[in-house]
Parts: structure tokens; C-alpha cells; sequence
């Protein structure tokens, strides 16, 4: 009976894990829960098949003691053939009564924000994508990590 337990807790997980229509993921992850004003972070995208459309989200792992209700960032976006696309966001970490945004477990938040909506990878290559912090303090504290994913629309 044992087995069988731990048998379908570890095919649920594994089920749970797989994302089928993602085509990356790739996060990083903060020493002291601390993003300080000037690292930039870089994600390097590796599209093998032109034509491929999908949403690009960026995650956001913090703790309660986040100390502000939103996030500005600056995001750059290059694409293999040279374009550059600039994305300035506030992200909003709080919502307007105050309580944190996404799913939470304890002390730990999660929230998503799609950056780009069906973005179209024209062409195959590296596309990078670099986020650099806009608050005005030199370290951002309560931020766990930070991550980028794309996940498959068509």
C-alpha cells in the first residue's frame, strides 16, 4: 500500500512538472534576497525553429517582507538579427487594498507577468532579454529570484 501511495504522489508530480508547450525557462537567483540597483540580468533564449510564436513571462519569487507595492524594471529585448525592443514595466506587486499579488505559501510569493503576449521568434538564434531593476535604492531586499519562460501559443 506504501508503494502504491508513493507511486502516484511521484506521478503526480512528474505530471505536474512537465510543460509541454514550454520552449524555455531559466531563472536566477538572488544571494541575501537582495537585487542590487545596478545587476542587470540576462536571460539568453535559444530559438532552434523560425516561425514559433509564444508568450514571454517573467517571475517574480519574493517574500512578505517585500518592502514596495511594485517593481519598475527596465527590459531590453534583442533579437539574433539585431533589433532591440525596450520595455519599461511596473510591475505591480500589491494590488490597490494592499495584499500581494499571485499565489502564496507562507512566507513565499509567486506572480507572473507576460512581457510580451505571442511574441513571433522570426528567425532562429539567441534573442536575450535584459532586466535591470529601476528602484532607487542600491539593493533591493525580499526578492527571492527572478525568472524568464516562453510558453508555446501556436
Amino acid at each position: 500500500m506504501k508503494n502504491l501511495l508513493y507511486f502516484l504522489i511521484l506521478s503526480i508530480l512528474l505530471l505536474s512538472s512537465c510543460r509541454p508547450g514550454r520552449i524555455y525557462q531559466e531563472y536566477h537567483k538572488f544571494d541575501n534576497y537582495t537585487w542590487n540597483r545596478f545587476d542587470k540580468i540576462k536571460f539568453e533564449i535559444p530559438i532552434e525553429e523560425a516561425g514559433t510564436s509564444g508568450d514571454i513571462v517573467m517571475t517574480i519569487r519574493h517574500i512578505t517582507q517585500y518592502p514596495y507595492s511594485n517593481l519598475p524594471v527596465n527590459i531590453i529585448l534583442n533579437t539574433p538579427g539585431g533589433e532591440e525592443r525596450i520595455l519599461e514595466k511596473d510591475i505591480r506587486i500589491r494590488d490597490y487594498d494592499g495584499k500581494f499579488r499571485g499565489s502564496g505559501a507562507g512566507d513565499l510569493w509567486d506572480l507572473e507577468e507576460i512581457l510580451w503576449p505571442s511574441f513571433y521568434f522570426n528567425e532562429t538564434g539567441i534573442y536575450s532579454i535584459e532586466l535591470e531593476n529601476l528602484i532607487p535604492k542600491v539593493g533591493l531586499a525580499g526578492l527571492i529570484d527572478i525568472g524568464i519562460y516562453v510558453e508555446k501559443t501556436e
